[in-house]
């Protein structure tokens, strides 16, 4: 089936610059609030990781420090921040699905030009809302007829999120629609290959540079080469050489979606800091649970959409932090031996838990069924069979907590955001960058917010 384009990238930008505070609807400017507060917080808890040293650590030696690292009390130059928000965002696996990741590379890179450029906190929500709806409207194009991993060996976020990165940056610094339209084809063109070995095989600890770091800082730096008159291939995404072509068998982009249909009106965010390809099966783990224990007589059957197993049914236990966040038979033990949800420490202290005597017994009792049946990672089915077979709990699965159909309320987002980045901030800041950010103050500095994360 041929790709179907409505619109590509140069009617993307115009639409884009029509996408203002003013002229979207309240929600959904709401909810490009929600995704500023939540990336952030997901920042600051990144930076208890020992990854974060480590970032800190090869961004260190730039010089003309001018922005502010979320959480610490440094500050980096441009696109050094970029890159270091985009990886602490990203280490634990907490950052929201929207648009496949968009939050994580529109909000670092907003929040670094934003302070740099001295942009109103309304110009930068205004900047993360295009972003994000740039990013969305690329990855639903290719989504419903992706590739699988084993095909195309690409995970295809990194060039979207790339795409509206730019986009975002170009709101900030005032690129008229023909300058954005470049910023965005430079964008994609400068794009990682985002492999999927990486995120989802042995990425050692490199895997959150592709999702948040190396789209925010090619978004920032594409739209500054636009500035100074740099084009890019505007038919990138859907020439027989492009995007669509590689990532997807029947790609279809419009740039017009009425309101109810933009990735800000069904945010997926996550409450398990883990892969999204996982909630589900963790959720109905929960459940079942609550039925029937798994047992050393009995064994767990895990039915996941073919492309969902090639990425996250590991044949041996998870060797680092990063692989246990895309380890699907080492969460479910966790679910099946007590937890309610998936939190950082079960992947900082993997060793740990790997060490239990329940946790590692429940592994080897859980096999992932690759099931055509299911086409969506919303998706899954969880079977507790006997020694014979015999099937005595079942659990089918379709909406985990986050998803659209089961969404966390805004109050839980912010509630997130107080568990996750207060403990790393002083006594009041987080309920004060609250304020800031979600009273709807769009005249006052950006910078004024964002300083209130620095320590």
């Amino acid at each position: 089936m041929p790709t179907t384009i409505d619109a590509g990238l140069p009617a993307l930008a115009q639409a884009a610059q029509a996408w203002t505070l003013s002229r979207c609807p309240p929600e959904i400017v709401a909810q490009a609030r929600l995704c500023i507060l939540d990336t952030a917080g997901c920042i600051v808890a990144g930076g208890r990781t020992e990854e974060a040293a480590l970032i800190l650590r090869c961004e260190g030696d730039a010089a003309g420090a001018a922005a502010t690292v979320l959480g610490t009390p440094a500050r980096q130059p441009l696109l050094s921040t970029v890159r270091i928000h985009g990886y602490l965002g990203d280490v634990l696996e907490l950052n929201d699905l929207i648009g496949g990741h968009a939050s994580i590379g529109v909000v670092s890179a907003a929040l670094s030009l934003a302070e740099v450029r001295g942009a109103p906190l309304g110009t930068m929500v205004e900047a993360v809302l295009r972003g994000i709806e740039v990013t969305h409207r690329i990855y639903s194009a290719v989504y419903p007829s992706l590739k699988r991993f084993t095909e195309s060996g690409l995970v295809p976020v990194g060039i979207p999120s790339s795409i509206g990165a730019a986009a975002a940056a170009s709101r900030l610094l005032d690129l008229d629609a023909e300058r954005t339209a470049h910023a965005m084809a430079i964008a994609g063109a400068l794009a990682g290959w985002c492999p999927a070995e990486v995120i989802f095989g042995d990425g050692g600890t490199l895997k959150p540079m592709l999702f948040g770091a190396q789209t925010g800082a090619t978004g920032v730096t594409a739209a500054l080469y636009a500035q100074q008159g740099m084009t890019g291939p505007l038919r990138l995404l859907e020439s027989r050489l492009g995007y669509f072509a590689t990532a997807a068998t029947a790609a279809r982009l419009q740039a017009e979606l009425p309101p109810e249909r933009w990735g800000l009106a069904a945010p997926r965010r996550k409450l398990h800091a883990c892969c999204g390809y996982l909630h589900s099966a963790v959720d109905a783990a929960v459940r079942l649970r609550a039925q029937a224990p798994l047992t050393p007589h009995t064994t767990l059957e895990v039915h996941v959409p073919p492309y969902t197993a090639d990425a996250v049914d590991k044949p041996r236990p998870p060797v680092s932090a990063n692989d246990a966040r895309f380890h699907l038979q080492y969460c479910l033990a966790l679910v099946l031996c007590g937890a309610d949800r998936i939190d950082p420490e079960h992947s900082l202290d993997h060793a740990g838990h790997l060490a239990r005597d329940d946790v590692a017994a429940a592994m080897d009792r859980i096999h992932v069924v690759p099931d055509g049946d299911l086409t969506h990672y919303h998706q899954c089915r969880l079977l507790l069979k006997d020694a014979q077979g015999a099937v005595l709990a079942a659990q089918a699965l379709d909406a985990p907590r986050g998803s659209p159909a089961e969404p966390l309320a805004d109050d839980d987002v912010i509630d997130k955001f107080r568990r996750i980045a207060g403990p790393s901030l002083p006594p009041g800041r987080a309920d004060r960058f609250i304020g800031q950010l979600m009273a709807g103050e769009d005249h006052a500095p950006a910078a004024g917010c964002i300083a209130t994360l620095a320590t």
